[in-house]
């Protein structure tokens, strides 16, 4: 009599692991400021300023000279031009970044506004350079401001910037002076007197929260340090 047959068992290689959706895969973001995400952008809207922060790569000259500065004022100017519904309104380099206040109609003019900007620099620093290729470090940060204490607090924040920085570095920050490499020269919110210089190079805010809500907490002065409450 012939017996059942037995069933054979094989072991089964482990799955493979290069290849599907998975936690962590993907191309991994480059350059020093690789942790900055690339989940989207906050949401944008007509009524609502943006704090933008764009850092460049380390052999990048220092943005906080007369050069620099001729070329990134060029390149807001015409960004600026360029869309009527993307706008910088302020702005305040450091050494390896720059800060900006932006205006922009919805979250696809502040894309679109945003890289035509960093086209416009990154030609103008490599120009001035006299070198090609990549130019900032990573996708800029940008940051919603919705009410007016957010709003007053950027402004400080961006404005005095370079303030903070000397403190921090414990150097003195002075008193009275309006930092040059920003567009505190024309800015209508210090206390005390109005701008220095005529505006040029940044529009004029059209929403009410950059244009008058700030005003509610209190001017500037150029002697505050961000952070500190502001004296009424």
């Amino acid at each position: 009599m012939m017996r059942g047959s037995r069933q054979l068992r094989f072991r089964l290689p482990p799955p493979r692991t290069h290849g599907g959706r998975r936690a962590g895969a993907g191309r991994k973001p480059k350059g020093a400021r690789a942790g900055v995400s690339h989940h989207g952008r906050p949401a944008v809207t007509a009524a609502t300023p943006v704090h933008v922060t764009l850092r460049v790569l380390p052999h990048v000259w220092n943005l906080r000279s007369q050069r620099s500065l001729r070329v990134v004022e060029a390149a807001l100017e015409g960004a600026t031009a360029a869309s009527p519904t993307f706008r910088v309104v302020h702005f305040a380099l450091e050494g390896n970044h720059l800060h900006l206040l932006v205006e922009a109609d919805g979250q696809r003019a502040l894309s679109s506004g945003m890289q035509g900007l960093c086209i416009r620099l990154a030609k103008g620093l490599n120009r001035m350079m006299g070198r090609r290729g990549k130019v900032f470090a990573d996708r800029y940060h940008a940051r919603v401001l919705g009410t007016p204490s957010e709003v007053r607090n950027a402004l400080a924040y961006v404005l005095l910037n370079h303030r903070s920085h000397l403190a921090r570095l414990g150097k003195p920050a002075g008193r009275g002076g309006v930092d040059r490499f920003s567009s505190g020269r024309w800015f209508d919110g210090w206390r005390g007197g109005g701008p220095a210089e005529a505006r040029k190079v940044t529009a004029a805010p059209r929403t009410w929260l950059l244009a008058r809500g700030w005003r509610r907490h209190g001017l500037l002065s150029p002697d505050d340090l961000p952070g500190r409450r502001p004296r009424r």
